[in-house]
């Protein structure tokens, strides 16, 4: 640094080179957002700061001049979507507390919880969680002295009228603006710890519960960033119940064969797969393979076990197993009760004989 340009403190000077960015908590959310106790709600102040880093515009400059062009929001869809589960990893809490910092901000009115269900690989994917932001609430929670002046300012336009409480719990809407156009006003700042939602309860809150939730059913496939094939995978384990099948066939590598060409299915990004010798959607095979469960992966791995001849196209034919599997097993079940009815009925007719 410049000696013309010196605080006089070397570690002032230092830290004048370091350009910090990312989440920016204002001191005023220490007071305007607490819980019953009076103590400032942590979880939720670091949370907000995280959504509001997300809403903020990320500049556009020219790469030649470095001039300022324009802005760009940061995330993909219309709104942000993080999950209870991302949070909670982020800041280093619960999933619990995520979600309850979560419902205790949507009351205080400062953001919006909007459930939508996914399409994503053919797969639908329910109850993801968009959040939205309201600026007026955020900025009466940010500025409250200046909030409190425009009120007087408004009560005094108004013939000394007090202003009117809104439906918003928590905050306060000046019934007529001054001239300077003064946001809603907000009031007290303490949330209730009430209605939480339990611990592994991830979809939306119940009719009563007082937040302002909107559910939607939309395709949002095209801005939504795609799984990874980590996640596919551990969805696809758990919609099988892979521990189970492993601890009943600890040695068969089939299983982990199947696993891992089922995950390749539904994360290629190709039109058409080949089943039954055919070209089919893809979609439709995702589809498929969506509905298989635990005694589907038994029957298609005892049908294997069953087939003497060698196949030349392993992947195909395993990738035809799966997808025959769902319409398949309930004939085969039903043969099997046969074939074992049949099976008493002849040894009963015997031991008869005998007995005679």
């Amino acid at each position: 640094m410049d000696s013309d340009f010196t605080t006089g403190n070397k570690t002032v000077d230092r830290m004048s080179r370091i350009n910090i960015t990312g989440n920016i908590i204002p001191a005023a959310w220490y007071k305007t957002i607490r819980k019953s106790t009076g103590k400032p709600y942590l979880n939720a102040i670091v949370i907000l700061s995280d959504i509001v880093y997300w809403y903020r515009a990320a500049e556009i400059r020219d790469e030649g001049s470095g001039q300022l062009i324009g802005f760009r929001k940061r995330f993909h869809s219309d709104l942000l979507q993080r999950s209870y589960q991302q949070l909670a990893d982020q800041f280093g809490i619960s999933k619990r507390d995520a979600n309850n910092a979560i419902v205790e901000l949507e009351k205080l009115g400062v953001i919006k919880r909007v459930f939508r269900t996914l399409c994503i690989n053919g797969q639908q994917v329910p109850n993801v969680l968009f959040l939205d932001l309201d600026v007026d609430i955020l900025l009466a929670l940010t500025y409250p002295a200046e909030e409190a002046a425009g009120e007087e300012m408004a009560e005094e336009k108004s013939g000394g009228y007090p202003a009117q409480i809104s439906d918003t719990p928590g905050v306060c809407a000046v019934s007529h603006q001054n001239e300077r156009g003064v946001p809603p006003v907000f009031v007290g700042g303490v949330t209730e710890i009430s209605g939480r939602v339990p611990p592994e309860r991830g979809g939306p809150p119940a009719e009563n519960s007082g937040t302002n939730t909107e559910i939607t059913s939309v395709d949002y496939n095209k801005d939504y960033p795609i799984l990874s094939y980590q996640e596919v995978e551990a969805r696809f384990k758990k919609q099988i119940e892979y521990e189970i099948l492993k601890h009943d066939y600890p040695d068969d590598d089939r299983l982990d064969e199947m696993v891992r060409i089922a995950v390749d299915v539904l994360t290629t990004e190709a039109e058409t797969v080949r089943v039954n010798k055919e070209n089919r959607k893809a979609e439709q095979v995702k589809a498929q393979l969506c509905k298989l469960n635990l005694f589907h992966m038994q029957y298609v791995l005892s049908s294997l076990g069953q087939n003497d001849k060698k196949a030349h196209n392993i992947r195909a034919v395993i990738i035809t197993s799966l997808y025959n599997a769902v319409n398949t097993l309930g004939n085969y079940y039903g043969n099997l009760v046969q074939y074992h009815a049949a099976n008493r009925e002849g040894k009963g007719g015997e031991q008869t004989a005998n007995v005679g």
